[in-house]
């Protein structure tokens, strides 16, 4: 066990410090490139912070371990609204244009009960993974429609370009790699203290693969570009509730006890309410808000730890 944690632990940080090279690198690529003047930039940027979960699910769904990747998309998605979100507007309130935010909160909420009733059925497979794919895409094609600029820095350099071109695949490289470890550790893990995959998927796997995202949407927030840090988090929980989500079930039907994932179910479309609550309706996130999402994450772990379901399934 003691030999599980540790390699669980430095294969967790190595993915995270790989898919920190990949998100730095993919930025100054679609700065570079001119795709930051498209939101498809903005799909680009979620897609490489979302890399993490994507090869933690991918790693599972292959091993048909459905329970810890289903989690993980679960946990991460809670993560990136209420921890990642949460703690950096404790830094920083975040001010918004209220006509701008309508349409996609909205749309995020409507997306996150598209998995509830999914995940509430008996079995779930190839049907139900290809729905949650084509929910994803028409998010792309919403997306489109509008622009935005990065403005990291006064200009990229063709040799800044090439640089991060090769990071980015060496960082993508081991992002795989160290995903294919997470896995099978927390897989032992979760057997040898007796508790479900599902709860480490949605706990330890799930919080570990969101650091990458909270380092890029806190420095992104502290120095004030709201729309690449708000962009990013709705982006990436789109990502995670419906392609990494989609993918999952693709791969690796499987029988679904819907009480396994009632907890986190219900905090994804709570926090996406408050979210549009907050975003719509008072134009921004501050202090008081950013407390509350962190308050809403710390309570979802506790509710998960101490849930009998989860812990004895």
């Amino acid at each position: 066990m003691i030999v599980e944690l540790v390699i669980f632990f430095a294969a967790l940080f190595i993915l995270a410090k790989a898919s920190k090279v990949v998100i730095d690198s993919s930025l100054i690529i679609t700065e570079y490139t001119g795709l930051s003047q498209l939101s498809i930039g903005f799909i680009i940027i979620a897609l490489a912070v979302s890399l993490p979960d994507f090869m933690v699910v991918l790693s599972a769904s292959l091993a048909q371990k459905s329970a810890l990747a289903i989690g993980d998309a679960l946990g991460s998605s809670i993560a990136n609204i209420c921890l990642v979100l949460g703690i950096a507007t404790l830094v920083r309130r975040v001010d918004v244009e209220r006509r701008h935010m309508l349409d996609s909160t909205e749309l995020l909420l409507l997306i996150s009960i598209v998995p509830a009733l999914i995940l509430s059925k008996g079995f779930v497979g190839l049907y139900e993974g290809v729905i949650l794919i084509i929910v994803f895409f028409m998010y792309v094609f919403f997306t489109l429609k509008n622009r935005f600029t990065l403005n990291i820095k006064d200009g990229v350099t063709k040799r800044q370009w090439k640089g991060a071109f090769i990071l980015f695949f060496m960082g993508l490289f081991i992002t795989i790699v160290s995903a294919q470890f997470v896995v099978s550790s927390a897989s032992e893990i979760a057997l040898g203290i007796g508790v479900s995959e599902a709860l480490i998927g949605m706990t330890l796997v799930a919080f570990g693969t969101t650091l990458p995202e909270l380092a890029l949407d806190f420095t992104a927030i502290r120095k004030g570009r709201f729309a690449l840090a708000i962009g990013d988090i709705l982006g990436s929980t789109v990502i995670n509730l419906t392609l990494i989500l989609g993918v999952s079930l693709v791969i690796s039907p499987t029988n679904i006890d819907s009480s396994l994932y009632t907890i986190p179910l219900a905090f994804i479309i709570a926090a996406n309410s408050f979210l549009f609550y907050s975003l719509v309706k008072r134009g921004g996130i501050g202090n008081k808000e950013g407390l509350i999402f962190v308050l809403m994450y710390i309570i979802f772990i506790m509710l998960t730890l101490t849930s009998r379901v989860i812990l004895f399934s």
